[in-house]
């Protein structure tokens, strides 16, 4: 009988080193460890631009007055934008050559713009319109105050500094 419990025993106990075996040997595979590398790669910004809004302007601008601007900025990349200065960046035209070339002793149209600072976040892959409140000027000359800028829509170019 000493024996046969003994048997049991051995048994027992080989089975329980068996089982205790494996799932050490399964435990060692699931907390495997190692090294290596991985990757991105940054995207290449994508300037922001205005868009053409000129069809919705109104008539604000007089001789001795000021004006809003307004412009769309469009944002081509994948984040957002904060522009945090539209400049003015040229020539301020109103496609009418007389009105763009009065006579000397001053030559353009009296119309000036004011360079503005702000925050203006331009969603990812999206448009803002932006209203630039009194941004523009108009002198009040007798060589700028004539009739053929009445009625006329202005450009004024602007650059537009931002960041993501």
């Amino acid at each position: 009988m000493a024996f046969r419990t003994n048997m049991k025993r051995a048994t027992v106990a080989s089975l329980f080193l068996g089982i205790l075996l494996a799932g050490s040997v399964a435990f060692a595979w699931w907390t495997a460890s190692g090294t290596g590398s991985g990757y991105t790669k940054a995207q290449t910004a994508t300037a922001v631009t205005t868009v053409d809004v000129s069809g919705t302007t109104t008539a604000q601008l007089h001789p001795g007055g000021t004006s809003d601007v307004i412009l769309q900025i469009s944002n081509g990349n994948t984040y957002a934008v904060t522009v945090t200065n539209i400049n003015g960046n040229g020539a301020i035209t109103s496609g009418n050559a007389t009105c763009d070339n009065v006579a000397l002793p001053y030559t353009g149209n009296g119309v000036s713009f004011t360079n503005q600072a702000g925050s203006w976040v331009v969603p990812a892959s999206g448009t803002l319109d932006v209203t630039l409140t009194n941004a523009a000027a108009m002198s009040n000359t007798a060589t700028t105050s004539n009739d053929s800028c009445q009625g006329k829509v202005f450009t004024i170019p602007v650059s537009l500094v931002a960041h993501s």
